[in-house]
Order: structure tokens, then sequence, then C-alpha cells
């Protein structure tokens, strides 16, 4: 692949994601958290100058949208005040079109908070890592308490008001072997499709636990359980979105035009993650990482932090470069599904160096596509 060609990939995405990292305080102590205690400074949330310069450069790229993403630490800590301001600039200096969403713990039950963010649109999710045994093994509340509860309620308010309330599924060792019956359950909360991130040991985050981190081969055992549960159980909703997207993939035999974040190969230019100090990195997971600054928005425009002709960003382009070569050059059939992971797992796989190296999960992916691929085949010969 050369650089023209990658350029042209990541020129085709017209959206911009910025990710508001509000803070790096929590409710919660999750075993796997990549957040708490991560930002310089010790600031509790993004001064109102800041926040307002960073709203008007997300309007400024060249994308023809934008997704603003609010995220923490718990990002319900920095209350209404903040998010009414987020309204008022977003008002202020929209030229194209834009929507919000909130990543929350589920933890704290605000309803002033939570009805003002749906008035104004806000999409709000939470994560779910399974039953309510496995889930609070994952996601203990400070305190080692549950938290699976307070999830539970702020998830039925907010369908009560007739909304939405999606989840991302974390996977860990946990998880492991009770794939159909975390679908079963995932069956009762009322959900179109969910999400799942997998929880990949990395020695220089703040919070970590080898025990429940997961191999190659674990990644590998739980996806090909959840694919093989979700076709017993006739492919009900909710679809788990991974699955569903090597499917479509191995089907079709071509690229999705609906990728997931760490399969699309189309983050660089395309998505940037803010501390609240100003400091820009290309993903949330990077926070707290100093090698992987791209700038800070108090020297540099969003624009300027994301052009291929930065310096930090130039970098990051020609290391993703070696890592889809590195793919390419030993004849991968499945590059077109995975466009070389995630830069975060080539990240963990290089010791927090850089983003050059083969996905950590490569070997794992590779299971999982080659078991597919197979089955989907003894399914259409039958269907």
């Amino acid at each position: 692949m050369t650089k023209d060609h990658l350029l042209k990939r990541l020129d085709a995405c017209t959206g911009l994601n910025i990710i508001f990292q509000l803070t790096d305080k929590c409710v919660l102590s999750c075993r796997y958290c990549f957040a708490k205690g991560a930002h310089k400074d010790n600031l509790s949330t993004f001064k109102t100058d800041i926040l307002q310069k960073a709203i008007k450069q997300a309007f400024e790229t060249r994308h023809n949208n934008v997704v603003f993403e609010w995220t923490g630490g718990e990002p319900m800590l920095v209350g209404l005040d903040f998010f009414r301001k987020v309204v008022e600039f977003q008002k202020k200096y929209a030229t194209k079109p834009f929507t919000n969403g909130v990543q929350t713990s589920g933890n704290l039950f605000d309803k002033e908070l939570i009805d003002f963010l749906l008035e104004n649109n806000f999409s709000i999710s939470t994560t779910i890592d399974g039953t309510e045994e496995i889930h609070n093994k994952n996601r203990p509340a400070n305190g080692n308490r549950p938290s699976f509860e307070n999830v539970q309620r702020m998830r039925k308010y907010i369908m009560e008001k007739g909304r939405t309330c999606g989840f991302i599924s974390t996977v860990t060792k946990n998880n492991l072997g009770y794939e159909g019956e975390i679908l079963n359950f995932f069956r009762t909360l009322n959900i179109h499709s969910f999400h799942s991130n997998s929880y990949i040991y990395f020695a220089k985050n703040r919070v970590k636990d080898m025990q429940i981190a997961l191999s190659a081969k674990d990644y590998a055992r739980y996806f090909i359980s959840q694919f093989n549960a979700w076709v017993d159980a006739g492919q009900e909703e909710p679809i788990p979105q991974t699955i569903d997207y090597f499917a479509r993939c191995l089907l079709s035999g071509k690229p999705s035009n609906h990728t997931i974040c760490t399969f699309g190969g189309r983050c660089l230019t395309n998505f940037i993650a803010l501390t609240p100090n100003g400091d820009a990195f290309n993903c949330p997971k990077f926070t707290g990482s100093q090698n992987m600054i791209l700038g800070n928005i108090n020297q540099q425009d969003i624009k300027d932090i994301l052009s291929p002709e930065s310096t930090p960003m130039s970098k990051m382009i020609d290391d993703r470069l070696k890592a889809a070569n590195s793919c390419l050059s030993k004849n991968c059939e499945f590059f077109y599904i995975c466009n070389a992971g995630c830069p975060y797992y080539s990240f963990i796989r290089s010791d927090g160096e850089n983003v050059r190296k083969r996905d950590i999960l490569c070997e794992g992916k590779t299971l999982v596509f080659k078991y597919l691929k197979d089955v989907l085949k003894e399914l259409e010969k039958v269907s």
C-alpha cells in the first residue's frame, strides 16, 4: 500500500469524530480502565474557553459532519451547567450537521441532567459487560460495591422517556464460557445491536489486571462462541456488531462501507480525542501516553493537528503504512476486513513505543475469520 492510497482512503471519510474525555475521575473501579488518573495537570474538566475553542474548531475542518462524543472517566460528573455551555456553543458555531453522544457508566442517576441531554437530542449509552454477576466482577462501583442495578435503573428511566439507551460490552476472561447466557440476557434489553470491546493487558496503563485480560486465543474463543450462540438462536436481535461486520465482509468478499472503528483503517485524520488541558490524541485510549500527543488546541487548530502535513500525524500515517504493509507482505487474505487492525492494539504490541507493529490480536482475529468463512459457506449450502 502506498502513502497516496492510504491518504485517499482517509480523505474518503467525510465525518469527524471528536471525543472529549471530560474527566479522568469516575464513580466506578473497573478492573480494566485506561482513563482513570490518566490526565495531566489534575484538571476537573475543560475550562470554558478551551471548550468553546474546541467546539468552534470542530466545525472548521474539511469534514461534512461532526460526531461529538462525551466520555470520561464519568462524563456526568461535570454536571448540567457544563452541558448547557456545550449546547450554547454548538448552536453558536455549527456550520454543518452534527450529533452528540454521551458514554456514561450509568451510575450517576441525575434526572435533571438526563432530561436536559434527551431534550437536546444527545444519545446516551452505557457499558454492560454481561449478566449481573459478570458485570459486577468487571465493573464494581468505588468501594467494591455492585454497579449493575444502577445501570439498569438509568436505562429504564431513559427508555420510559421513549428513547433508546445503547451499550458497549467489554469482554474479559470473566465472559469466557458464558457467550450464550450473555446473549440471552442482552435480548431482554430491547436494543437493536451492541458493540464488544476486548480487554487486552497493557503494562503501562495505570489500571490493569492481567488475570482478566484476553489473549489472542481467548479473543478467538469468545467471538467464535458468540457467533455460534447467535446462529443457534436464529440470529435474533440484538445483533453483535463485531460478528455481523465480519460476516458481511466474508459473505461479500469485499470491504464493507460501514466499518467498525477498530477495523476501519480510517481513524487517523478523522478522529481526535481531547483532554481538559487541550492535548489532542488520535484516540482516548492513548491519553496518558505523552509520545502519542498530536498537538494542543491552545497552540494549533484541530484542522492543522489532523493534517497529514503535521509532523506527529505524518509519523503516525507512516507507522500505520508499515503495519499495513507488514500484513500485506504475508499475503493475508483477510486484510480487507481488518485493515491492519486497531492502532491501539499495535501500540500495546510495541509496549507503547509506536503504532507500526502488527495488531496484538492478529492471530486471534485470523482464527475467527477462518472459522466464520468455513461455517458461512456451509450455511449458504443449506439455505
